[in-house]
């Protein structure tokens, strides 16, 4: 449940983000550092997701090494330079995103049948989400501090579509979950156990 407490928070700041790029002359003026702030937001909030939903001990463990790791370049790289997207910043935050969406495809494979991968989980949904978007903006964001302003106004629309796809996906798991909490709640699924106090 915390996990997607985590997704909604990600996807109010995504949209907080876009909005405030689109209709603020500041923003406008410093959109990398914006930029460079939101692969933080972004790298944080997806992390600890994984690190709720993975439940295996070593894996865990390795979010928080591998986020220490990250911190540090981050911090070190953007202390002095505002005016330039650190889209190397962003591709060790998405390689680190794919990654936690293989191990997380990997884990559920080893379990039992009845807890192995269903496409009808909304927490299966929301990480081909992810995974959907890493695939979309990982070799853009490789090659971001390479292009030119105009090409990248140019490519960047790529980052729009892959955004709405992930957030059409984000918006499935959500109703999926709601409607499958709701259905287990009817009274016709409601077992009587007449040895209960309250069922007698």
């Amino acid at each position: 449940m915390r996990g997607f407490w985590v997704i909604f928070f990600y996807s109010i700041a995504s949209l907080i983000s876009d909005g405030f790029l689109a209709n603020s002359e500041w923003a406008a003026e410093h959109k990398f550092f914006l930029w460079n702030i939101f692969t933080f937001v972004e790298y944080t909030l997806l992390s600890y997701f994984f690190y709720l939903t993975i439940k295996l001990r070593i894996v865990r463990l390795t979010i928080i090494v591998i986020s220490i790791i990250f911190y540090i370049v981050f911090f070190s790289l953007n202390r002095t330079n505002h005016e330039q997207y650190n889209s190397f910043v962003s591709f060790i935050s998405e390689v680190v995103i794919l990654a936690l969406c293989l191990i997380y495809f990997i884990s559920k494979m080893k379990q039992p049948v009845e807890d192995s991968i269903n496409i009808f989980n909304p927490e299966f949904l929301i990480v081909i989400a992810l995974l959907l978007y890493v695939a979309c903006t990982l070799f853009l964001f490789i090659i971001a501090n390479h292009l030119s302003v105009k090409e990248m106004n140019e490519y960047w629309i790529i980052t729009n579509y892959s955004n709405i796809l992930t957030n059409i996906l984000f918006s499935t798991a959500f109703l999926l979950y709601r409607y499958q909490n709701k259905k287990s709640l009817t009274p016709e699924n409601h077992t009587v156990d007449y040895t209960s106090p309250s069922d007698r």
